[in-house]
């Protein structure tokens, strides 16, 4: 056997927490993998595992190769992955997570075509506009509108989202076109509980002058499209991102109120762990998702 087939039976154990575990992943009987461990242990002169009837435990030797075994193994799948981009093929899994409605409307579309460009890549598409902890590696990116504060992670910007507030003609025809920012607070206003209520609407003049204005309304929701549908039905003012709401003002089931302000400017990332060695299909699927949203 190579050394690097030693390796991933030790991470197979160590990563599924015991040689049964592993046994059932490498699919080979509980004896092999136990003695490939004891091999290992041979050939290196250290324990790297400690044993009882309960759990296995690493050593400090153990936890040392441990770390730079799985590094070993990215190197080689970073390669291995590289080499096959060079023939024009990608391959293996990818986990990406992203907010429900910008995944949808921006996203799927091209999420699509990468993987008709790479019929051997697997995709798990998961869409919430929950908070997702980018650097727990549940996935390999996590799509993220607004400030980022994580120094742990690795961003790549996909492109900027404007807000904009609209309503629907019944409404503003009922209620009135607010002609300034202060307006607003005497409307409806659909708000998006992902943002505090006690920070408002900032909307610009093109002077840059910001104009915060309190809200209130009688619909909160983390969720945009049912925003988007709300307007719509004339039950309030939403303040909405561009991609959003481009069909509805197409079609005058919305309309832009105080154009002549500009509201905030937000930008979309892909993130991910910061790692030494980024994986082909990973670092391709972000490189084509700025191209394409680039040209859209």
């Amino acid at each position: 056997m190579s050394r690097l087939e030693y390796m991933g039976n030790f991470v197979a154990i160590v990563d599924g927490g015991s040689i049964t575990a592993a046994a059932d992943k490498l699919e080979l009987t509980v004896a092999a993998v136990s003695k490939r461990l004891k091999m290992l242990e041979t050939e290196l002169g250290v324990r790297l595992l400690t044993r009882n009837t309960r759990q296995l435990s690493l050593t400090e030797a153990g936890q040392y190769y441990y770390q730079h075994c799985r590094e070993i193994q990215e190197e080689v799948s970073r390669v291995d992955q590289h080499l096959l981009a060079m023939q024009g093929t990608l391959s293996g899994s990818l986990r990406i997570n992203m907010p429900m409605t910008y995944g949808k409307v921006r996203l799927s579309q091209w999420l699509i075509r990468f993987l008709q460009q790479h019929p051997d890549i697997h995709l798990t598409a998961h869409l919430d506009d929950a908070y997702t902890d980018a650097a727990n590696g549940d996935y390999d990116v996590v799509i993220r509108i607004g400030v980022l504060e994580d120094s742990r992670l690795v961003a790549r910007k996909l492109e900027n989202v404007y807000l904009m507030p609209v309503a629907s003609p019944a409404y503003l025809q009922a209620q009135g076109m607010p002609q300034i920012p202060a307006d607003l607070a005497k409307h409806q206003c659909l708000h998006y509980t992902n943002v505090s209520h006690r920070e408002g609407w900032t909307l610009y003049d093109e002077g840059g002058n910001a104009h915060n204005v309190q809200i209130q309304g009688q619909l909160c929701t983390n969720n945009g499209e049912v925003l988007k549908q709300a307007a719509i039905a004339g039950m309030g003012i939403a303040l909405q991102p561009d991609f959003e709401v481009t069909d509805a003002l197409e079609k005058g089931e919305l309309v832009r109120i105080l154009p002549e302000y500009s509201a905030q400017t937000l930008s979309v990332y892909a993130v991910y762990p910061s790692r030494q060695f980024l994986p082909e299909k990973t670092r391709a699927l972000v490189d084509f998702l700025i191209q394409s949203l680039q040209m859209a």
